[in-house]
């Protein structure tokens, strides 16, 4: 990876759905230049997909939960999958800590909240949930500076 890649990685990060055209003219590279770095980057999974971002309270879900889950010492791992696979949960982490997971997940409403908390405190191998409702995300995007940040670490790039 060099300072080529970093900035193909920027243009693309501001837009997934640029064209490698304008990546091109935008760095001085040829085309399929271009297409041959993020190919490359896609295979070393670099790139893992491009992604459309969607407001989801345009749609309905009013409510954005962040679940702390403790689990059973012997059950973490089999617990971890259960929950990571379940369709209402939008992120999944393990943790350091007081909890051992932390989940997200979107809700039309707290009918419709309560009924996944209900199932999810049911789950064999799940001792005990702490849920926070989120009122506000002031920032969601990823607008790290790569380049400066890997320069900062003195990180080499090859």
């Amino acid at each position: 990876m060099d300072e080529t890649d970093l900035k193909i990685l920027e243009f693309l990060r501001q837009d997934g759905r640029a064209a490698f055209s304008d990546i091109a003219n935008e760095i001085g590279l040829a085309t399929s230049t271009v297409a041959g770095r993020v190919q490359k980057l896609e295979e070393k999974g670099i790139i893992t997909g491009f992604t459309t971002s969607v407001d989801y309270e345009k749609i309905g879900f009013e409510l954005t939960a962040m679940i702390a889950i403790k689990a059973k010492a012997e059950q973490i791992v089999e617990t971890a999958d259960k929950i990571k696979s379940h369709t209402r949960v939008i992120s999944f982490f393990e943790v350091t800590g007081e909890t051992d997971m932390i989940v997200i997940s979107r809700f039309l409403g707290r009918k419709d909240m309560n009924a996944f908390l209900k199932e999810l405190q049911q789950t064999k191998g799940i001792q005990s949930t702490e849920t926070n409702v989120i009122l506000t995300a002031p920032k969601l995007e990823d607008n790290m500076e790569l380049k400066q940040l890997i320069k900062e670490n003195k990180k080499d790039l090859s």
